[in-house]
């Protein structure tokens, strides 16, 4: 998907006639993202579910799924 995205980046570049180049992440810094989303994610559910406010326990489920997306685009690349 990270190559898909820059791929319309890229051409979306050319048709506006600038110049930006956007990163390939190596499969290390995805899979340390990818290690550090699950960590704030569950951190973030243990406090939802500890205090009252329930945005915690959503962001923490957020991250958590980011951390999954992350390693599923870590094993295609």
């Amino acid at each position: 998907m990270i190559k898909e995205v820059n791929q319309v980046c890229g051409k979306l570049n050319k048709v506006l006639g600038i110049s930006v180049i956007l990163p390939n992440p190596s499969e290390k810094a995805i899979k340390t993202a990818s290690l550090c989303n699950f960590i704030v994610g569950a951190g973030l559910m243990a406090a939802g579910a500890a205090f009252p406010s329930k945005c915690c326990a959503a962001l923490g489920g957020l991250g958590i799924a980011s951390s999954i997306l992350l390693r599923k685009e870590n094993r295609h690349i």
